[in-house]
């Protein structure tokens, strides 16, 4: 387990946040919320990071727009969007996410292990951060 892996939590949703913030510090992960894209962005510029979740559905930018943006500046961080909606604006959500650079997906809603398990994986994939 990557414990520790410090990790950037972004959702509107307080409550969905907070949970999920809790789960993942439950099983160990170091996690920073932002309740939206500015916050979010704020935190990958200040913070080291090694993953990201975000939610797709968010006023303002929403998670397709910061999936973009930060893959743009920051290629080589994980990324992983969630969402509430297996399809936005009639196309699959995960299909939309995995084509503006999200390594994986989730649809809620899922158990705190679940996300813990997919973050494993995609910060395996990665590589050591650096």
């Amino acid at each position: 387990m990557s414990s520790h892996a410090r990790i950037c939590l972004i959702d509107d949703d307080i409550f969905v946040r907070d949970a999920m913030a809790l789960g993942l510090g439950d099983a160990g992960f170091d996690v920073i919320t932002a309740p939206g894209a500015a916050a979010g962005f704020d935190i990958l510029t200040r913070e080291s990071i090694e993953a990201v979740i975000t939610d797709m559905n968010m006023p303002g930018t929403d998670g397709a727009r910061f999936i973009a943006e930060a893959r743009g500046r920051w290629p080589n961080i994980p990324i992983i969007a969630i969402s509430g909606a297996a399809v936005i604006n009639g196309r699959n959500t995960a299909d939309v996410a995995r084509e503006l650079g999200a390594n994986a997906t989730l649809i809620k809603p899922f158990r705190a292990r679940e996300l813990a398990a997919l973050i494993e994986r995609v910060l395996a994939a990665a590589g050591p951060p650096g």
